[in-house]
Parts: C-alpha cells; sequence; structure tokens
C-alpha cells in the first residue's frame, strides 16, 4: 500500500518512529487489490489511453493556484495534459484549495486516470498553500533542528492536510545540503533557509523524516534537486549555466538516498551542471547523472520529474529538443510551469515515437511508470 514495511525498517535504522497504526489519508479508497496490485492496474489503464492521452501522462504543467481559467482547463485537456502544479501562493485555505483541485480532477481525468495535482509545500518562504486548515510550516533550516521523530509527525500532518485540499504530490522535501561556512551564499538554496542543516549526516534523518512523515499523512513526495543544489554559484530559475562541485560518489549524496529508502516515489533532477560529473549536459540532460547515478548508483526505480524547463538555466534550447534530450537521458515526468512549451514538446515526443522503435520502447515504459505511480496514489 504503502511500503509501510519497508519505511519501518528504514526508520528504525535512523530513529524515526512511525505512528501505530498510522494510514495514509485518502488513500484506503483506492482498494486493497489496487494497491498490492499498481503495476497490473497501471497496464490495464495504459491499454485503455489513446496514443496522444499516453503522452500527456509524461507532462505536468502550472494552473493557478487560485481560479484556474476555463480556457487554460480547457487548453489543457484539449492536449492530454496529464499532471498539473498549482502554480503561485495561495490563502484560500484547504476547502479553497479542495475546491480548484476537485475542479482540475474532474476536467483532466481522462479514461479513469486522474491527475497528478502537485505544490511546492517545503516550509518558510516556500509554502505555496496557507490560509484556513494548513500551518504555518518553519523552514527547512529550523525542522533540521527537530529530533527526526518528531519532525516526522509534523510532516504527516501537512500531509494530511495537503491530502485534505486534493494535492497528491509535494515538490519537497530538499535533499540539498549547504556548507556552514556561508550559507546564504547559495542561491537557490542557503538563501532562503531550504536546507535542514550543514552536514549530509544530518541532512539525511530529516529528509527520511518528512518523506515517511508526508507519506503516512496521504501525499506522495519529491526528494529535489538531484544531484545537489547546496554548493551551486547560482539559481537556475534566474541564470543561465549554473554549476554545483558535487562528484558522483560524493558524500552529499546520502540525504537523496535516505529519501528514496524510505519510499520516495519521486526524484526531482536539477538544472545545473556538474563539470566533475558530465560537463557537456545538465542533470537534467545527462544519461550519466539519471540513468548512471539516480537508477544505477541508488537503485531508484520510481519517477524522474524536471524541475520546471521555464527556468533560464534551460530556457533558451527549443522546447521540441529539450523534451526529447529529457526523456532520452532517463527522465520520466518533465515538468514546465508554462502551457505552450509543454504543447510542442508532446507534438515532438508522439512524431519521435513512430520514427524511433527504441524511443517508442522508452516513452511505453515511462507512461507505465507514471501510471504506476498513480495506481499506487488510488489516481486510478
Amino acid at each position: 500500500m504503502r511500503r509501510l514495511g519497508r519505511l519501518a525498517a528504514v526508520l528504525a535504522g535512523i530513529a524515526v518512529a512511525a505512528p501505530a497504526g498510522a494510514d495514509p489519508v485518502g488513500r484506503a479508497a483506492a482498494g486493497v487489490a489496487r494497491a498490492s496490485a499498481p503495476a497490473a492496474t497501471a497496464s490495464s489503464a495504459y491499454a485503455q489511453l489513446t496514443p496522444a492521452e499516453r503522452v500527456g501522462q509524461l507532462f505536468m504543467a502550472g494552473v493557478s493556484s487560485t481560479s484556474p481559467s476555463p480556457t487554460a482547463i480547457s487548453a489543457l485537456r484539449g492536449h492530454h495534459v496529464g499532471n498539473v502544479i498549482l502554480d503561485g501562493n495561495s490563502s484560500a485555505g484547504v476547502a479553497g484549495t479542495a475546491a480548484v483541485s476537485g475542479e482540475l480532477a474532474s476536467s483532466l481525468g481522462v479514461a479513469g486516470v486522474r491527475p497528478f495535482i502537485a505544490t511546492d509545500q517545503e516550509g518558510g518562504e516556500v509554502q505555496r498553500l496557507s490560509g484556513p486548515g494548513f500551518s504555518a510550516m518553519p523552514t527547512a533550516l529550523a525542522q533540521g533542528k527537530l529530533m527526526p521523530a518528531v519532525l516526522q509527525r509534523r510532516a504527516q500532518k501537512w500531509g494530511g492536510q495537503l491530502a485534505a485540499a486534493g494535492v497528491s504530490l509535494n515538490l519537497a522535501p530538499d535533499a540539498d545540503t549547504v556548507p556552514a561556512a556561508h550559507p546564504h551564499a547559495n542561491p537557490p538554496i542557503g538563501r532562503y533557509d531550504r536546507e535542514f542543516g550543514y552536514r549530509p549526516s544530518a541532512v539525511a534523518p530529516h529528509v527520511a523524516a518528512v518523506a515517511a512523515g508526508e507519506e503516512l499523512g496521504g501525499v506522495d513526495v519529491t526528494i529535489k534537486h538531484f544531484p545537489g543544489l547546496g554548493r551551486a554559484d547560482g539559481n537556475t530559475d534566474l541564470k543561465r549555466h549554473v554549476t554545483d562541485p558535487t562528484r558522483r560518489h560524493s558524500a552529499y549524496l546520502a540525504p537523496f538516498q535516505a529519501g528514496i529508502t524510505a519510499g520516495a516515489r519521486f526524484v526531482m533532477v536539477s538544472l545545473a551542471t556538474y563539470p566533475n560529473i558530465d560537463p557537456a549536459h545538465p542533470a537534467c540532460f545527462s544519461k550519466t547523472v539519471i540513468a548512471g547515478m539516480l537508477r544505477g548508483d541508488l537503485g531508484f526505480t520510481g519517477v524522474v520529474i524536471s524541475d520546471s524547463f521555464h527556468a533560464k538555466a534551460v530556457r533558451s534550447v527549443p522546447p521540441a529538443k529539450a523534451a526529447l534530450e529529457f526523456f532520452r537521458a532517463g527522465g520520466t515526468m518533465l515538468l514546465d510551469t508554462q502551457r505552450p512549451p509543454i504543447y510542442a514538446m508532446e507534438r515532438a515526443v508522439l512524431a519521435e515515437q513512430r520514427s524511433d522503435p527504441r524511443f517508442a520502447s522508452t516513452v511505453k515504459a515511462d507512461v507505465l511508470k507514471v501510471l504506476t505511480a498513480k495506481a499506487a496514489a488510488g489516481l486510478l
């Protein structure tokens, strides 16, 4: 169901105790049969989708977190986009957000397949959803000062709030480690206190605690930004060529491994370039990073999602080329907070799979991976 047996074993090893009798909020309705065989459910759903609907499962687009326009929803439905992120801050509270999520789920669902509805709910300055029913979350740096067992209990509550609001995927927590010397000099993470601490050994148990807690609360989590932005020389949202000195077998990867071992189904790959790993490609286009490190070294079998391709780091890459490079490198779901580029990306993927049998096989495997995650989340 939520791999609770595996989680219990993992968390015992890092002294994080799972609350007795915990059951994921809102997931019981998925049924025991679906939870026990998500791959079979995914295969059945795949057979019911058209080629365009299948490709649409590989994309996530941005919509207003407060009031998606009928035009935007119609365009997403017409292009079969299978997943959305609630973009921008909202103070509408749990009930108000649930109304938005419900409309999106009913409008974008196809052949019994509902969308992942995502948000960025880290805490501190990166808390997109607030208002009645949502806790005011402290920064990750403050969360890192809590005992992991305490943090897990709080994360379960935060996850439950998201689930009650109809959110099924949180693009958090950050597994990036920022060195202690000058933390605020790190533009994407340290500047906003998004790190749980200054040593990988301190960050790892807190990443696992948040991942396990929010999963128990009923929402999938995303470990980000692989292989790390804690020492990056810029913010990929704002700068074209951002680098980070992480190496392939660095200790800075330990928090990512902890989140994966704790059961996270999603990992977000960064848009930075890692000269000590693959100097020729940003991580999102690197087979070494995705296939070699994340899939091979860390053993991750879930969904590899990109950071938003609207970021300046990759915005200059033509949409069609960006999509093909991402999926060929091993990516599973491409996020772009802007909708029009996604439509061009979908067309490129559809055309390429018609002409390249190997690419078509890759796309099928990716779609099945997304559908398997949806089956486990009760979205099929």
